[in-house]
């Protein structure tokens, strides 16, 4: 009998031992998905944060480069409202389309694309940059 007992502590084992392995394949694909996420997460704000490359820089009407997001985001102090006008209005917003084109940040872009105020666009590219 004392057999038997040993051979059901081992079946009851053994059972334990596949549900561990199950538990820790779920917990290591899960794992690696969330490095993934993260990992998307990085390269998006690493790319807000760096310069494009000089032939995908901002020029604006005025003629004057911008190479960032961050530096777009200064720049909106400053800049005429002519200017500021010229690429963002009702029918249009070319800083949503490139940073969405070029920095490949759909969210933002989105986020920009209804906003037609300087003051307003200067807080969302702000706030994106530190929330990210």
């Amino acid at each position: 009998m004392s057999k038997k007992r040993t051979n059901s502590h081992e079946h009851v084992h053994e059972i334990e031992n596949v549900h561990d392995r199950k538990h820790i394949k779920d917990q290591a694909s899960n794992t690696k998905k969330n490095k993934v996420n993260v990992s998307t997460s990085l390269k998006t704000k690493s790319k807000l944060l760096f310069d494009a490359p000089q032939e995908n820089y901002f020029i604006l009407c005025n003629g004057q480069p911008v190479k960032n997001v961050k530096e777009l985001a200064g720049l909106l102090e400053n800049i005429d409202d002519s200017v500021f006008n010229h690429h963002v209005n009702l029918d249009k917003n070319d800083f949503s389309n490139w940073i969405k084109d070029i920095f490949e940040d759909s969210e933002l872009a989105k986020e920009l694309a209804g906003v037609t105020g300087k003051e307003k666009t200067s807080i969302v590219l702000y706030r994106h940059l530190v929330k990210h």
